[in-house]
């Protein structure tokens, strides 16, 4: 969904200086289970509330949070000012006619500094609007192409959910070396496991490559990878992979959401770190 804005942020992105060192214990593996729960479960009684907007170039990054809250939760970028969140930020998905979306705006998601120096570090990323596999659905399903029956459609859309990818800056530099992005069943349109990807080098190479279908914590499958290419399975595509160039195009969002946050007056408590 972001492919849209690369041209743009490559004409006037502001790298930010490097900051602040690896802290271990907030890794992307450790602190997925915090921002899956936060993206996963939100408080739909919370009404959104934008705190600042501001416009680079051709492209408005918004930042939200709760109202009457003191946190940024919710970064948006896009080509048109966004005046009411509550109707345009869809946090749970949305259906036309079955068919699952994400809503008015597409190109957003939750924002963490988990080091607490006043800048993100982490981005949950809304990619899509998808149904994830489980054990209750069962091998006569039917696969991509074959009509389905309403029991069929029912498990369809009882099962979809907003898909993020995460992202993450781990050595806290200001540059992408980790994420968990998901991968698409073979036989059918549905979320079948996230891919966890990273340097942990910190030298653009991907050194540590396993995928998981539940949990994080649980059994850890082997995904076929090389240094620099991780393939996956998109959403409504044949294939697709991950390289240095997918985390230098994110590290560019995530220079431009910083550049935002530094106009915007963010500091070391603007943003959520767990």
């Amino acid at each position: 969904m972001m492919k849209y804005f690369f041209s743009s942020l490559a004409m006037y992105i502001l790298l930010f200086p490097v900051t602040g060192v690896s802290r271990e214990g907030k890794n992307i593996v450790k602190f997925f289970p915090i921002a899956d729960s936060v993206s996963e479960y939100p408080p739909l009684t919370a009404k959104l509330e934008i705190f600042c907007q501001k416009k680079i170039s051709d492209l408005y990054v918004t930042l939200i949070g709760y109202k009457d809250g003191k946190k940024i939760l919710i970064a948006a970028i896009t080509k048109e000012k966004i005046t009411d969140p509550d109707s345009e930020i869809y946090r749970v998905v949305g259906f036309e006619n079955a068919e699952p979306h994400l809503g008015k705006v597409t190109t957003w998601g939750y924002v963490f500094d988990r080091n607490q120096d006043g800048r993100i570090d982490y981005f949950a990323q809304a990619d899509a609007a998808a149904p994830l596999l489980d054990d209750r659905i069962p091998e006569s399903y039917p696969i991509r192409g074959e009509k389905l029956g309403m029991p069929d459609l029912e498990l369809y859309v009882g099962h979809c959910k907003i898909i993020f990818n995460h992202w993450a800056d781990d050595n806290y530099d200001g540059k992408i070396d980790a994420a968990i992005h998901y991968d698409i069943d073979p036989l059918r349109d549905w979320v079948k496991r996230k891919i966890v990807i990273r340097c942990t080098k910190f030298n653009d190479k991907f050194n540590d490559v396993w995928a998981f279908t539940r949990r994080i914590t649980g059994r850890r499958d082997s995904v076929a990878h090389t240094a620099g290419s991780v393939p996956y399975r998109p959403l409504g595509r044949i294939s697709g992979r991950i390289s240095p160039k997918t985390f230098a195009e994110i590290t560019d969002i995530l220079s431009l959401l910083n550049r935002a946050a530094a106009e915007c007056g963010a500091g070391k408590s603007t943003f959520p770190s767990e």
